[in-house]
Parts: C-alpha cells; structure tokens; sequence
C-alpha cells in the first residue's frame, strides 16, 4: 500500500484520476496485485495455523474465487487507463494469485 501511493483503494475505479501513474517498482516489479497477494496468503494461512483441514480448503476456494472475479475485471481497467503500457507490464508479472490469468 506504501509502494502504490494514492493509486491503492479497495474499490476498482472505473475513471483515472489525474496523477494517477502506473506503479511498477518494488514488489510491482514483479507482481501486479500485491495486496491480493498477501490477502492471499495470509486468508489461507490463518486457517492453516488454526489447523483446521476443512476451512483450509473452504477459505482457499472462496478466496481464490474472489481474486478469480475480481483481477479480470480490474485488468481491463487498467488497460483502459494504460494502454500498451499496462498490457506491457502485465506480459513481465504475476497476477499475485495462482491460476488467475490475463483477462
């Protein structure tokens, strides 16, 4: 959130703000969405500290189902935004979370 600036929110905008540049140092270098990411990881290793099997697998599949509506539709913003800039940056990064592609 500190490396994004004033580009982080929660909400997807769907109109650039004046200012508004693409970030792409630091863990942007070499991940698109980091704060999924750690969401990521973070949603489905608590229930891996909580040792509970069950909520291991039911946290994983909702999370990764959020991520898997969500990037696509946030991708094709930022290239609205962007343009082959953006298109770019996405051919050299990892979304952030597996099996969540390009939209």
């Amino acid at each position: 959130m500190i490396q994004a600036g004033m580009a982080f929110t929660y909400d997807i905008k769907t109109s650039r703000r004046d200012g508004h540049n693409l970030v792409k140092t630091g863990f942007y270098k070499y991940v698109r969405h980091p704060g999924y990411f750690g969401w990521f990881i973070w949603s489905i290793s608590t229930q891996i500290m909580l040792a509970n099997p069950i909520s291991v697998v039911v946290f994983s599949i909702a999370s990764w189902y959020f991520f898997y509506m969500r990037i696509p539709y946030e991708e094709l913003q930022l290239i609205r935004f962007f343009g082959d800039e953006y298109i770019d940056y996405r051919k050299r990064t990892f979304t952030g979370v597996p099996f969540v592609y390009d939209s």
